[in-house]
């Protein structure tokens, strides 16, 4: 059973240096071998925008780590490391139920391969925050590092991964969630076969409120909050401001059964949906388009890379790097937004990644000289930490 538990240490800012070993854990959690292809699920929120990921064993070996593939909607990742081989974690083919006991195993603020062990409160569980799946809901001991760890009945058969927990204002309170493997099973496995999950695309933003549920007199409702233009369910003649009571000549049982709905709905699906608007029911059908394709903006921001150590925030588009704010030494030097950084010291540099491997190769006391495009300019400018700088402009 341990040996196919691992722990997982993330980075998510730039390494400092030329090293390629990670030298500085952001952040972490835990993980777990589930399948004969010894590939490792965990929590997407683990993960996050790594730039670099290591798995380490009971026998506190590290190995490096890739993400074949993970899905937000339902906070589940998959990883794979070529030189890690362990045996895959049994699925238990019974059901969970209130009262069983249970254990989990993790690394809680990264001290790796903790057990804490406890009952099942409750199954079935819908959380407002996560409406894609049913939680587990443990009374176990679960801390910031338990994430992504798996969760066993007393049998020893795993039953579900650990994934978050509920804390008010930072005190311990018996309270933690977890995923059933089931549904654990059924994400990875198609994340590793279709490296990404497509759904059904609405185009709504979607409130969850028990309260206007109870005020319409229905048990459950959700409020569409906003439309997204020319998406299907503007199409359908949908409005801001209906609330969706049902779907498929059903009524909703809890908040998340249409999100829940959503989630295994694929596109060019026809659904019927049963709304209040005005005080008046009505029904409309909806058929489901595919999630436009978001082109996300490429930047430093909040990355502590070695760029913005020195003052600069970075937008990479169209293999060009722009300025989009200055400040510290970038500032000192003149260095001003919109520039466009074309070079440094002499070597042609498209990506911030680029730019930052380049800076990472200066010694203490060394500077670079960045080449910068200014309107129709050129300017050379010299860029490095204050002590650089310092020797710089007394040799000058």
């Amino acid at each position: 059973m341990l040996p196919s538990i691992v722990k997982i240490k993330v980075q998510k800012s730039e390494p400092i240096g030329d090293d390629s070993e990670l030298t500085a854990s952001d952040s972490g959690g835990s993980g777990f071998i589930f399948d004969n292809e010894h590939h490792i699920v965990t929590n997407a929120h683990v993960i996050g925008e790594a730039k670099k990921i290591a798995i380490i064993d009971q026998e506190n070996n590290e190995y490096s780590a890739v993400l074949v593939a993970k899905d937000d909607k339902t906070d589940i990742a998959v990883l794979k490391s070529t030189a890690f081989n362990a045996p895959v974690l049994l699925e238990n083919n019974g059901s969970a139920a209130s009262g069983d006991g249970i254990f989990a195993i993790g690394s809680p603020f990264s001290l790796g391969h903790s057990v804490s062990f406890g009952i099942i409160g409750a199954i079935n569980r819908f959380l407002p925050n996560y409406p894609y799946l049913h939680f587990i809901q443990i009374d176990a001991a679960i801390n910031p590092g338990n994430s992504g760890g798996p969760l066993f009945n007393q049998q020893g058969e795993l039953i579900g991964m650990v994934s978050t927990y509920f804390s008010k204002q930072g005190s311990y309170t018996n309270i933690a969630f977890a995923l059933s493997i089931t549904d654990v099973h059924r994400i990875a496995s198609r994340l590793i076969e279709e490296k990404k999950i497509i759904r059904g695309y609405l185009g709504a933003e979607m409130l969850i409120s028990e309260r206007l549920s109870r005020k319409l007199g229905y048990k459950s409702s959700v409020l569409i909050s906003r439309i997204e233009p020319n998406s299907p369910a503007k199409i359908s003649g949908l409005k801001s401001g209906d609330i969706i009571i049902g779907f498929n000549d059903s009524l909703l049982n809890d908040g998340g059964e249409f999100h829940r709905f959503l989630e295994r709905s694929h596109p060019d699906e026809t659904i019927l949906l049963t709304i209040v608007r005005d005080k008046q029911r009505k029904t409309v059908n909806v058929k489901l388009g595919s999630t436009p394709i978001e082109k996300k903006e490429k930047t430093n921001v909040g990355t502590a890379d070695i760029s913005e150590k020195l003052g600069l925030i970075l937008r990479e588009e169209n293999s060009e790097i722009e300025v989009i704010l200055s400040y510290g030494m970038a500032k000192t030097v003149g260095i001003d937004p919109k520039d466009k950084i074309v070079e440094i010291n002499d070597i042609e540099v498209k990506t911030i990644q680029e730019f930052n491997i380049q800076l990472n190769k200066l010694k203490e006391a060394e500077i670079a000289f960045v080449t910068i495009k200014r309107d129709a300019g050129i300017l050379l400018l010299p860029l490095g930490n204050k002590a650089a700088l310092k020797a710089y402009v007394s040799r000058n």
